[in-house]
């Protein structure tokens, strides 16, 4: 059986990723002859039709009241079909929900094999209307797309799936992105569709995503959170690519002409985007040790989305302890700084006392976290990087061998979300302790963390 095969990568597949990349470097990848192993393309020179909504950046379109009510974020699927009653209520709760791909993953397991009867993009769809019917008072709904590769569980993407020259010629990581999603084991169906990895070189390719955009911005969806954001452009280890550097600049810098026209349709449609990236400032450096040779700095993403409203989504916040974490803070404080809002996801591992294979403190120690010390000491340093349209995620990755966090039994409604309410910042955030301590004040009291040790203080 390869039906329940979790495809999106996770916190979970971290030192296997970056294992099995440092392998591919010594002992090379075994690629069909088609793969272009020395890929030089520069970009096309294609025209655009920006429509810039010249609109400030903290811009959403609904209300953010973060300073008051703590701005929680709910990221997950139902993979057995349409949420019930309960779970709606839950996610209800939540400031802000996301609908993860695997959305109806099972629903047609047994009978057709297809995911969600092969239209994720409906049935994400259906069950939007669903919350908003159950609670027309609830929080933002945003659907989940790849910026990196079409599936065929989506209608629309099936079919630019049939235009192979749309996409990388590099079939790795594709078998799964195609044949799968459209069996779920039982239809037997198959393709000889090979790629599936968007090469936004190419104009034909820019226009047809943008054309998936267009029909996006039409749907009941308050906006579109776009995974993967660089995945292609930043990939060192040559995971996804065999790209040069100046291949990759190339396609990065095409990337970003992609979302600055996609993003500018949704946010004329009063659609709100989120961008999963790993960049970091220049002078700060990648966010996560993979994914970490990124051609373009994340002050080329701002300048490329000047007027664009969008938040940054950080898929990896305090996983762990140390220079890693301080780093993220020293980031996300000069994003929130820029106007940027984050969205963070911290992922826990109870079986691991709180990160992926233990807590290491920045002397070397081991360090054991309950699940409330661990939420706590994320929501400290998520308060003290936070601004103004920024939502906070905490899932359990370990409560589903096959969701891996990211199925609805995963996130919980913890009562800190309740609880917590700072008022508005007073001054800028203090950096000390030789830049791992971060300490903010706010109307309602003192928030600071230890990047160190993990040790932390929310004295609202």
């Amino acid at each position: 059986m390869i039906s329940r095969i979790t495809y999106k990568i996770t916190i979970l597949l971290v030192l296997i990723f970056v294992n099995f990349s440092a392998c591919n470097k010594d002992e090379g990848i075994e690629n069909d002859d088609s793969t272009n192993v020395n890929d030089t393309a520069l970009s096309e020179n294609c025209t655009s039709n920006i429509n810039n909504p010249n609109l400030p950046s903290t811009w959403q379109p609904w209300t953010w009241d973060g300073y008051q009510k703590f701005p929680s974020l709910y990221f997950a699927a139902e993979p057995d079909g349409f949420m019930s009653t309960t779970q709606m209520t839950k996610v209800n709760r939540f400031s802000l929900a996301i609908l993860e791909f695997r959305m109806g993953q099972f629903v047609e397991e047994t009978t057709t094999g297809k995911w969600a009867g092969g239209n994720l993009a409906g049935f994400m769809e259906e069950q939007v209307n669903r919350l908003k019917v159950a609670n027309p008072n609830g929080p933002p709904v945003l659907v989940y797309r790849s910026g990196m590769w079409a599936g065929s569980m989506y209608n629309k993407q099936w079919d630019a799936l049939q235009d192979q020259n749309l996409f990388l010629q590099d079939q790795r990581h594709c078998f799964g992105f195609i044949n799968y999603p459209m069996d779920v084991d039982e239809s037997g169906f198959q393709t000889d569709l090979k790629y599936c990895r968007w090469d936004f070189r190419k104009c034909a390719t820019q226009n047809e995503f943008q054309s998936l955009m267009v029909s996006g911005a039409a749907e009941s969806t308050d906006g579109v959170f776009f995974d993967n954001a660089f995945s292609v452009a930043c990939d060192e280890a040559n995971h996804l690519s065999y790209m040069t550097f100046e291949a990759r600049e190339a396609f990065m810098n095409s990337q970003l002409q992609v979302y600055t026209e996609a993003f500018s349709t949704l946010v004329n449609n009063n659609k709100y985007p989120i961008l999963s990236t790993t960049n970091g400032f220049s002078d700060i450096g990648a966010q996560v040790p993979w994914e970490n040779d990124c051609p373009e700095t994340e002050e080329a993403i701002l300048q490329a989305l000047e007027g664009i409203p969008f938040a940054r989504n950080n898929e990896f916040w305090m996983w762990n302890l140390g220079e890693t974490v301080a780093k993220q803070m020293r980031n996300s404080i000069r994003e929130t700084e820029n106007g940027i809002p984050i969205i963070v996801h911290m992922p826990y591992f109870p079986n691991d006392g709180g990160c992926l294979e233990g807590c290491k403190t920045l002397s070397g120690a081991s360090k054991t976290f309950t699940q409330n010390e661990f939420l706590e000491f994320g929501i400290a340093a998520f308060l003290v990087a936070m601004g103004e349209g920024s939502y906070f995620g905490f899932s359990d990755m370990q409560s589903d061998p096959e969701g891996g966090g990211w199925f609805d039994q995963s996130w919980e409604y913890h009562n800190q979300y309740d609880t917590i309410v700072t008022g508005l910042p007073i001054g800028d955030v203090v950096v000390s302790n030789n830049g791992m301590t971060f300490t903010r004040t706010f109307a309602n009291g003192v928030v600071w963390v230890n990047c160190a040790d993990g040790t932390y203080n929310i004295g609202l």
